[in-house]
């Protein structure tokens, strides 16, 4: 006989209680030297808060604890007020305190701060719209080994936007992206090989990096894949099969 839905949520609660409980423990030890002044643990608590990690979820509080830790120069803190000014979480949606708070941050060399700076300045939101800026912020976080703004600068060079179009950088880029194992990037590759633009043109290669994108989860890749597998040789195909399954097996899939 199965168990009542009562049952089921005490099983529940009974299962999790010591998890919380533990984080509950974890938020009063960061809490402490928190309030000692330690900038990072000031940071953190501010992240409990707002997510509700170990106490109830409150964004007041997570400002509250953000602005202490920025007062100090902690990057991360001025760059996650800059994502509750951006979000309007407890405050006014603001988009131009939110640049002026990413850009404390990614001065000081916060890469995530750098990403989201250089999207504000694509868009316009917060900031005079400048792909020049964009491009100068996404190529600092890229240099980081920042995934997206490496995909975000094989983008714009592909176009030819805020810098000279140039398809040699704009692979370049991607398959920097590619090979951290982003699945868009690896799709976007394997397109780049099989048209031979920005590197040369190479269906074996074309073949492995659509089917790596497939299998990092990017399952639009399947149709490319597929067609591309359609002007293969038995023997092309093996390799390509041999090269994705090396890959597989010695790199992590980051979805």
């Amino acid at each position: 006989m199965g168990l009542s839905m009562r049952s089921r949520q005490w099983m529940m609660v009974w299962l999790l209680l010591p998890f919380c409980l533990g984080l509950t423990k974890e938020f009063d030890r960061v809490l402490a030297r928190a309030e000692r002044g330690d900038s990072q643990a000031q940071s953190s608590v501010g992240l409990m808060y707002e997510y509700g990690e170990g106490v109830a979820q409150d964004y007041q509080q997570a400002i509250l604890w953000y602005r202490k830790a920025a007062a100090q120069g902690n990057a991360q803190a001025e760059s996650l007020l800059g994502f509750m000014y951006y979000k309007g979480k407890a405050v006014s949606q603001d988009y131009a305190a939110a640049a002026s708070w990413y850009r404390k941050a990614a001065e000081r060399g916060f890469v995530e701060a750098q990403l989201s700076l250089g999207n504000l300045y694509a868009t316009g939101q917060g900031v005079a719209q400048s792909d020049q800026e964009a491009v100068h912020w996404y190529r600092k976080a890229a240099n980081q080994g920042d995934v997206q703004a490496q995909s975000h600068m094989g983008l714009f060079y592909w176009r030819g936007q805020g810098v000279a179009q140039d398809s040699v950088e704009s692979a370049r880029w991607y398959r920097r992206a590619a090979e951290q194992g982003s699945a868009q990037a690896q799709a976007i590759l394997g397109i780049l090989y099989i048209l031979g633009q920005g590197v040369p043109q190479d269906t074996v290669a074309a073949y492995m990096w659509t089917s790596l994108a497939v299998h990092s989860g990017f399952g639009k890749a399947s149709g490319a894949r597929d067609k591309i597998a359609g002007l293969m040789t038995p023997a092309q195909r093996e390799e390509g099969q041999r090269l994705v399954r090396v890959w597989v097996e010695n790199r992590p899939v980051v979805r």
